[in-house]
């Protein structure tokens, strides 16, 4: 069976729908969790990251993810070259983490949908889609964080119509859990057929 890619813009419930798809024996892989792990253990991306924005990100010398995350939505120009830094070497391990599984039902949540043509694999692509007040509210909650910070991570994420269009499948989760139970038994259904 195909991987299945989870994506959607920040706060849309990826995660959520992740954890549905573990009830159905699914091996999930948190690409977030990945990125975290290589950002802070990986010497090369450290020490690159370190030397790339001149020890701004180092917080009683070790790297502080917040830092990172801060300069990051402060241009462009810093997520592309974070992006530039870390992407190479995270979907090599990706990769390597798909390839090497022995579960053939494999759920991989990745938030930027953009950067899936990065896998070297046939995938099926589930778009997460939540109208941008119900992701702002999620956020926040979760993140105890500032409207400024969604803003700007929302803002560098592809828009919803682009997703929508390359995507094979779209869950609604605009509503309450219920609601989202019942739209991943129609996915889940729909990815039995496949």
């Amino acid at each position: 069976m195909k991987p299945i890619i989870i994506s959607g813009k920040i706060g849309s419930g990826k995660s959520t729908v992740c954890k549905l798809f573990e009830k159905k024996s699914y091996k999930v892989i948190n690409s977030d969790s990945i990125a975290k792990k290589l950002i802070t253990q990986n010497p090369k991306i450290k020490k690159s990251l370190i030397e790339n924005f001149n020890g701004l990100i180092l917080e009683n010398n070790t790297l502080s993810l917040n830092k990172l995350r801060s300069l990051l939505c402060s241009s462009r120009e810093n997520k592309e070259i974070i992006d530039s830094i870390v992407h190479p070497v995270f979907y090599k391990e990706l990769n390597g983490l798909v390839n090497n599984s022995t579960n053939h039902k494999t759920v991989i949540e990745i938030p930027l949908i953009e950067t899936c043509s990065m896998l070297n694999m046939e995938y099926i692509l589930v778009f997460v889609k939540t109208d941008r007040e119900i992701r702002e509210k999620r956020y926040l909650l979760r993140e105890h964080s500032d409207k400024n910070i969604f803003d700007k991570l929302d803002k560098y994420q592809i828009n919803t119509s682009h997703s929508i269009k390359i995507s094979d499948y779209i869950i609604n989760n605009d509503d309450n859990m219920d609601e989202l139970v019942t739209n991943f038994n129609q996915l889940y259904k729909y990815l039995k057929n496949e």
